[in-house]
């Protein structure tokens, strides 16, 4: 029984942590995202300010405004997805934390069970020790 117990926990804890590193994963790519996005703006301005010390045709202009407003568009989703990953990581992080938490202390709880029938099962040790001791003298008295 206390085996299967164990193993359901640590299949728990295996499952949390699964679900964190997933969350974790989601994530990281979401920063990834919004840097790169961030780096084809810089590029984008660049490559503007270059074309426009060159003479721009409206052309340009049209298609750098277009460019950009499509880049807004995008970092505004990037960072959006960004804050709704963080927030599932921090949910599951808490979830996780909790669940480790409530693992120690039916741990700490399993463990002190333990102590307190290893101190019971030694007293009634000693007192079998010491009834058998008490009746021998009886009878070598008797």
């Amino acid at each position: 029984m206390e085996s299967v117990k164990r193993r359901r926990y640590d299949a728990s804890r295996r499952q949390e942590q699964a679900r964190l590193q997933m969350a974790a994963q989601r994530m990281f790519s979401a920063q990834a995202r919004c840097e790169s996005l961030a780096k084809e703006r810089v590029e984008l301005e660049d490559e503007f300010r270059v074309t426009l010390k060159a003479a721009m045709a409206a052309a340009e202009l049209y298609f750098h405004l277009a460019a950009r407003s499509g880049l807004d568009s995008a970092d505004a989703e990037a960072k959006r997805a960004l804050a709704e990953a963080r927030k599932q990581w921090n949910d599951q992080r808490t979830r996780f934390l909790q669940s480790r938490r409530d693992r120690e202390v039916i741990s700490s709880v399993r463990d002190r069970q333990y102590q307190e029938f290893l101190t019971n099962q030694t007293r009634r040790e000693q007192q079998q020790i010491d009834d058998l001791f008490a009746m021998r003298r009886i009878n070598q008295n008797g």
